[in-house]
């Protein structure tokens, strides 16, 4: 133990660690001293163009000072483009006892009444054309409504006819559109004696089914007999 104890003082040991904490603190004061010099020389000795870069890089620009946005129209000149003034109805000043307008028309400027506007022709429709004749044979002919008895039963006798005894048929050609509409009736063979005028009004009001050719309603001519007898 002793031994040991000689060599530490012989070397320094104990001097040296009682001075550790001393240098240790001493060292460590040191550099932060130096760094702080180290940093108040480069603010000192640094370019003025860096500092006003940073002063540029802080400034602060308020809204009032940016100005109104650009516009989104693209027809809209930009700022500081005055457009240029219209060639045609340019502000005139009025003078005393004379008659004002509200713009002065140029002179070289074409009159109103020169301009032309025509109108576009109407194209017109040809109208389709219309079968008007009137058929004798189709697949199905004419009836009236309830059939010839059912026209029979309007039929009423002249008295002229009955005085004189006067019984038979008279046939009426009748004309049966479409709709089965009589557009036109004739006599084919007659009595008289009023006969012949009661069958024409009988054959008449009478409505009929149309006659038809290929499913399709047609115009037919029908002779129907119209019969006067005494009951």
């Amino acid at each position: 133990m002793n031994q040991n104890t000689n060599q530490n003082n012989t070397y320094g040991v104990f001097e040296l660690k009682r001075i550790y904490s001393k240098n240790y603190l001493i060292g460590i004061v040191g550099a932060i001293v130096l760094h702080l010099f180290l940093i108040v020389a480069y603010l000192i000795i640094s370019p003025p163009e860096e500092k006003s870069r940073d002063a540029e890089k802080l400034q602060i620009v308020t809204y009032v000072e940016l100005g109104p946005p650009p516009s989104i129209i693209p027809n809209e000149p930009p700022p500081g483009v005055v457009a240029s003034k219209p060639t045609f109805g340019n502000l005139k000043a009025a003078k005393k006892g004379e008659e004002t307008s509200e713009f002065e028309v140029p002179k070289n400027s074409a009159p109103v009444g020169d301009v032309k506007v025509v109108a576009p022709k109407p194209v017109e429709k040809k109208p389709e054309p219309v079968d008007e004749t009137y058929y004798v044979a189709v697949d199905m002919m004419p009836e009236p409504f309830g059939g010839i008895e059912k026209m029979q039963q309007n039929v009423n006798y002249p008295a002229e006819a009955k005085k004189e005894g006067i019984v038979g048929k008279v046939l009426v050609k009748a004309f049966i559109n479409e709709n089965g509409e009589v557009t036109r009736a004739e006599i084919v063979k007659g009595l008289g004696y009023g006969c012949d005028e009661e069958a024409l009004w009988v054959v008449k009001s009478t409505r009929f089914r149309p006659g038809k050719k290929n499913g399709k309603p047609i115009k037919v001519q029908l002779t129907i007999p119209v019969s006067f007898k005494s009951n």
